[in-house]
């Protein structure tokens, strides 16, 4: 009769679950328990260097440079028959998966120095799900559009979520969107721009981006002062592309809204400075909410809730109980555990 005893183990798919769902500190901690939590956690955490502080978006930085520096000697003795290996214990950039340009930015504002990087996401053909450009005031077009390149077109391609608040004249940020995205899920972005003919042509892309898109939309437009005849002229074509939308600050003033009765899809809608007739449509069950947009400035929103599963025959949505803020969630994400002694542990497993 056989004695073995069969060990108990989390199969990786299970630890993937469990590691997903931890906060930095714990996942750190994971990372160094042994060699098969280690290659669970990795890819995890490496999945948004520079989402964290900036302690550790540095550290990846210096990491990604490595690579850069592999690659440029890898250019210069190409004639030579080399083996290839890894700068570091992994493949680090490989991992990527949520690029925060901002931060990225913050840490090199070099333009060729961020260019060598894309240009190695680009060859290692890194295919992103999330991409984040913050508020920094900035009118730097060719340094912050740099990722809008048609060369980067495949690094975002497959974008599922973006989050952009960082308007500045001149730039085609919609244009690569819809050039480049159809799986676009998440979209929440500041459209400011103060030239007409280009709000207009920022416009036709924005109704090109719709229609380019397979998924449901969860849609978040900021444009103070915006043409709202002409933005709700694009909505009532594509009515059926949206499950959560929040328009901010527009100017809305004698626009038609009874195409809100005809969005099968939509189960939030929010809006800021509402008419009455968006009331008379909705019905008075909606809340109200004031997020902070800057230290100085707040922008208040009116939300309604649709229970669209009880809409049948055209009649009017029903107001639904439930009243979850899509874009503004009450508890905000927690900031990334700093520990010193982890940061030193990671960086000696890494390097």
């Amino acid at each position: 009769m056989s004695t073995d005893i069969i060990k108990p183990r989390l199969v990786t798919d299970i630890l993937i679950k469990i590691f997903k769902i931890l906060g930095v500190h714990d996942l750190l901690s994971a990372l160094l328990v042994n060699r098969e939590w280690c290659q669970v956690a990795v890819p995890i955490y490496w999945r948004a260097p520079f989402s964290y502080k900036k302690k550790r978006s540095m550290l990846a930085l210096k990491i990604y440079r490595l690579f850069l520096e592999q690659q440029e000697n890898d250019t210069i003795h190409s004639s030579q028959t080399t083996i290839k290996t890894l700068p570091t214990l992994y493949d680090y950039p490989f991992f990527l998966k949520e690029l925060n340009f901002t931060n990225l930015l913050e840490l090199d504002k070099d333009i060729t120095n961020v260019d060598a990087i894309l240009k190695m996401l680009t060859s290692r053909e890194i295919r992103l799900t999330t991409f984040i450009m913050d508020n920094t005031g900035t009118n730097n077009d060719k340094l912050y559009g740099l990722w809008t390149k048609s060369c980067y077109a495949p690094i975002i391609s497959s974008l599922v979520h973006v989050e952009i608040y960082t308007p500045f004249p001149k730039n085609c940020v919609i244009k690569a969107l819809a050039d480049n995205c159809s799986n676009l899920s998440h979209l929440d972005i500041n459209l400011y721009d103060n030239h007409t003919v280009r709000v207009v042509e920022l416009i036709n892309d924005l109704n090109r981006f719709f229609s380019n898109q397979k998924l449901l939309l969860n849609l978040r437009l900021v444009f103070p002062k915006g043409p709202g005849n002409l933005l709700i002229k694009v909505l009532k074509s594509r009515l059926e592309s949206f499950k959560h939308l929040e328009l901010a600050k527009w100017n809305f003033a004698d626009c038609d809204w009874k195409w809100l009765k005809k969005c099968p899809n939509l189960t939030e809608f929010a809006v800021t400075d509402p008419q009455t007739q968006i009331s008379d449509i909705l019905g008075i069950e909606c809340e109200l909410h004031r997020f902070k947009v800057s230290k100085n400035s707040k922008i208040t929103t009116i939300h309604w809730f649709l229970d669209n599963k009880n809409k049948k025959d055209n009649k009017d949505n029903k107001i639904s109980s439930e009243s979850t803020f899509y874009f503004h969630p009450k508890k905000p994400p927690a900031e990334p555990y700093h520990d010193e002694t982890l940061e030193e542990s990671l960086q000696s497993l890494i390097i």
